[in-house]
């Protein structure tokens, strides 16, 4: 009994020590699971110019700076993008111009940073916007502006409210200037050339004008989606910027100018681009004497008369004008062929130079029809962008009618003959049809017969003899004719006793 009492207490001992073993690697384990963990990062420090009071200055030009928006914040009250995009993050820089100078500044933006680079005039307590671009898929973002003598330039480079935040690279440099009047010559068979908003922000040409010969100016965008824009300054202009162009062509065109008295002499041509449009922008400019086809009074087209003729955007051949004598009411129709390929406009004018109707902005063939008075009308045929093809125009013009019908007695017998009188006027040849019916007090109008005859001088006649008594009506159409438009009238009537 002792033996056993001593073999229990040890054994008690051995379990007592082996729950205490396992407490104690379960609360080793325990803590090791629950230990300390790791602190988050601390937060990323804004950089130094973050706020505008702390821009970055830019000394000197050219100059590379690399920067960052990582960490950026905003100001309250602080001008927001001028591209009218929601923006976040922003960082500042300053530039004080030395001189009247144009300036570039360029934005390449890393990772997958998307925002926007403005330019603010600072004068005084204002800060007027020169310029803003928003980056390209490729993260790029480019712009210029007319920087005057000790002018101060605030330069905000902010991230898009969605983008995520990334350095980025910031170049900021004097382009090439700007070109002067006059310009170099333009030559008779016209220049190819490009410009865009950093670079080449302008080209210039001049050519001689004589005072009374009206010149044609052609104006082309050669570039997909470019808006190049041209205006024609007088001679003897010494600044692009301080003169006023006389004529204006808006994203290409062609524009007619003739000099007035005492006004011949060189004058020049200054091109531009698009300022929103980043790249190259092709263009092509033509000038030349307008030939009869292209200014007043315009090549006569005749009735029926075919006039043919070729039009290209890439140069002066931008239109045709013809000349309508239309002399009695008329029903005109103009027939427009050409290729599916070519933009062309066909337009009808006035004698004051309205437009009375328009088939424009389709391609391919057309036409065109129009009551017409007595007067003298233009049609035009003009071509749309860089369009080019061969064309054919027929005029179609057809004397607008009316029709008269009377039976030679207004009252007849059954068997007895009678002729039914056609009348046209104005006076006109053509086939005449009469349709005869006569009347059933039950059923109303009945189908009788129908007459053909020949309108000679504006006269036919259709013999009738009435078989029967009763009543009895008639009424004509005029087929028309290659000089006459078809007419009807309704009926006469006669009654059989």
């Amino acid at each position: 009994m002792l033996v056993d009492r001593r073999v229990i207490v040890r054994l008690a001992g051995v379990l007592a020590a082996a729950a205490l073993t396992a407490a104690s690697a379960a609360a080793g384990a325990s803590a090791e699971a629950t230990g300390p963990q790791p602190s988050a990062p601390p937060p990323v420090p804004p950089p130094a110019n973050d706020n505008l009071a702390n821009a970055q200055t830019v000394h000197t030009l050219p100059a590379t700076i690399g920067g960052t928006t990582v960490g950026a914040t905003t100001e309250p009250g602080e001008n927001e993008s001028s591209c009218g995009l929601a923006t976040t993050s922003s960082v500042w820089y300053v530039l004080r111009s030395s001189s009247a100078q144009r300036v570039a500044v360029d934005l390449a933006a890393g990772g997958a940073l998307d925002g926007t680079i403005d330019v603010y005039h600072a004068v005084r307590s204002q800060r007027i916007p020169v310029g803003c671009q928003q980056t390209d898929p490729h993260g790029k973002a480019s712009l210029s502006f007319s920087a005057s003598k000790n002018g101060v330039y605030e330069i905000r480079v902010a991230a898009l409210a969605n983008s995520q935040l990334a350095p980025f690279t910031l170049d900021v440099f004097l382009p090439t200037p700007a070109v002067g009047p006059p310009g170099r010559q333009l030559p008779s068979g016209g220049v190819g050339g490009q410009v865009d908003r950093i670079q080449n922000i302008n080209a210039a040409y001049s050519f001689t004008m004589r005072a009374g010969v009206s010149y044609l100016i052609s104006l082309a965008n050669e570039t997909q989606g470019a808006c190049v824009s041209g205006g024609l300054f007088a001679p003897g202009t010494r600044s692009f910027e301080e003169g006023s162009p006389l004529l204006h062509i808006g994203c290409g065109g062609y524009r007619l100018f003739t000099p007035g008295a005492g006004q011949g002499g060189r004058y020049s041509f200054q091109v531009t681009p698009r300022l929103s449009r980043s790249g190259v922008q092709r263009f092509r400019l033509q000038v030349a004497p307008a030939g009869r086809a292209e200014t007043a009074p315009g090549l006569v087209l005749a009735n029926y008369a075919r006039a043919s003729g070729r039009l290209d955007g890439n140069g002066v051949h931008v239109l045709r004008l013809y000349r309508l004598d239309v002399t009695s009411h008329s029903n005109l129709t103009l027939r427009l062929k050409a290729p599916g390929s070519a933009d062309f406009d066909l337009q009808l004018r006035n004698q004051n130079g309205n437009v009375i109707e328009c088939q424009c902005g389709g391609s391919g063939s057309q036409t065109l029809q129009h009551q017409l008075a007595p007067g003298r009308y233009y049609a035009v045929v003009s071509v749309r962008d860089t369009s080019a093809g061969n064309f054919t125009l027929v005029r179609e013009s057809r004397t607008i009618t009316s029709t008269a019908i009377s039976f030679s007695s207004a009252k007849s017998s059954a068997g007895q003959g009678l002729g039914i009188l056609v009348k046209i006027s104005p006076a006109a040849s053509g086939p005449v049809t009469v349709e005869i019916e006569r009347f059933d007090p039950v059923f109303g109008w009945q189908f009788y017969r129908q007459a053909s005859a020949f309108a000679s001088g504006g006269s036919a006649t259709v013999p009738f003899t009435p078989p029967a008594v009763g009543r009895w009506r008639a009424k004509a159409s005029y087929g028309g004719s290659r000089t006459a438009s078809p007419s009807a009238v309704g009926f006469s009537y006669l009654l059989v006793v």
